[in-house]
């Protein structure tokens, strides 16, 4: 722990984008090494398939959007179209949101940081980003976030 004053185990300290510890600081403090090769290569097919998946949601919302083809109706209708209409502006929104995350994660690949945790520089589980390959933080980080956030009132 040399070099990193008031920085004790179970904590988490952000670093700057290009520390790389050898081991995690923490409770589970079991060394994660790097990606291999293979991994690297299987997570990018992944983000790579789920960004063209919502490319094609996006631009069949978009149509759906124009397409609403109304008519005049009485109330009810007027409320069911209008509900239908917020819905799919919210998962539009929700898939663009999604698409910034994927991109940023591309983005990471190219600049050679994909994996790290963007809180502590330390190298984020392949399990986590085999089921979330946007993730930007390591489980305990993204737990610690969300703890930070409830006692602050954020959720």
């Amino acid at each position: 722990m040399e070099g990193r004053k008031g920085v004790g185990v179970g904590s988490i300290a952000p670093r700057g984008p290009g520390a790389r510890p050898a081991t995690r600081v923490g409770a589970d403090s079991d060394e994660l090494p790097d990606l291999t090769d293979e991994q690297r290569e299987e997570l990018r097919t992944l983000l790579e398939e789920r960004r063209a998946q919502i490319l094609a949601s996006i631009e069949t919302r978009q149509e759906q959007e124009r397409d609403t083809g109304r008519e005049v109706g009485d109330e009810m209708d007027e409320a069911n179209i209008e509900g239908a209409t917020a819905m799919a502006s919210r998962l539009l929104e929700r898939d663009v949101q999604l698409l910034s995350e994927i991109d940023r994660a591309l983005a990471k690949f190219r600049d050679g940081s994909y994996g790290q945790c963007e809180g502590t520089g330390e190298p984020i589980g392949f399990g986590r980003l085999k089921s979330r390959p946007w993730a930007r933080f390591s489980v305990s980080y993204q737990e610690q976030l969300e703890r930070d956030a409830r006692t602050r009132g954020g959720f």
